[in-house]
């Protein structure tokens, strides 16, 4: 995420700040310069790493500490994203404000049931962000009702449709579900007969089958909708995986 400079005629307003807000971003650059600016202003802020924070904020919440959470970030949609602001958000006391210069992706308005969580897509200067940080801590609203119920419904529709994919997933037989999986990890049809211990030709039987079910156009097709129903908190646990190759059958004959 670039950052511009400081413009002097367009410096932050001081504002009265409670709760030292907490500044993180995959990129501790970003957020030292935001802490930079914030301070030059007599802001307090605190600048956390990013590989940390989720810990040092679950030591100071169990010691009594009430935290406003600002996350910077390139985009949303990520696994590890994901993971820590959900982590963040299941110790209580504690606000978030995530900040991106990208879309917020759908599944952002499963955690916007409650106020805790506010979401904002804009463009990223270091005095932007710098506002709002200020605004955040001061207890200001980021979010309207309307764009916060425009998030919901979009979770809701792709939750419906996942659940849907999650049940037309569920009618594969589990050798075809086995074919399946062993594909969607990058094996070739030929290795996946030689790992199955069946010929070539049943393996394209079962992918057909198996297509035909999901509605998958191609093979790429119904291996893209096996990894969505394994995404990490979009239903990977309603699908149980197929059972592991012994390690011993892993072994593929090199090609000659």
């Amino acid at each position: 995420m670039g950052v511009s400079g400081r413009d002097r005629d367009d410096a932050p307003t001081p504002v009265s700040v409670g709760v030292p807000p907490w500044v993180v971003s995959p990129h501790l650059l970003v957020s030292q310069a935001v802490g930079a600016a914030l301070g030059a202003e007599g802001v307090p802020v605190v600048v956390h790493a990013w590989e940390t924070f989720v810990h040092e904020a679950e030591v100071a919440i169990s010691q009594g500490a009430t935290l406003h959470v600002v996350v910077i970030l390139d985009a949303l949609d990520s696994r590890g994203v994901r993971e820590k602001i959900t982590r963040l958000l299941a110790l209580g006391d504690v606000r978030i404000a995530v900040v991106t210069a990208g879309p917020p992706a759908p599944w952002w308005g499963g955690l916007l049931e409650g106020d805790a969580v506010e979401v904002v897509s804009m463009a990223t200067s270091v005095l932007q962000l710098a506002r709002v940080v200020q605004r955040f801590a001061s207890g200001e609203r980021l979010m309207d009702l309307e764009k916060r119920a425009e998030m919901r419904e979009a979770w809701a529709k792709a939750l419906d449709r996942r659940q849907h994919l999650v049940q037309t997933v569920r009618t594969l037989t589990p050798q075809q579900l086995r074919v399946l999986e062993l594909l969607s990890s990058g094996r070739r049809v030929r290795e996946v007969a030689v790992l199955l211990g069946v010929t070539s030709g049943t393996v394209r039987s079962h992918v057909k089958t198996l297509r035909g079910k999901l509605g998958a156009k191609t093979q790429l097709e119904a291996v893209a909708m096996l990894r969505q129903v394994h995404e990490v908190g979009d239903g990977a646990d309603l699908v149980p995986r197929p059972r592991a190759v012994a390690a011993a059958s892993e072994e593929v004959p090199a090609r000659r």
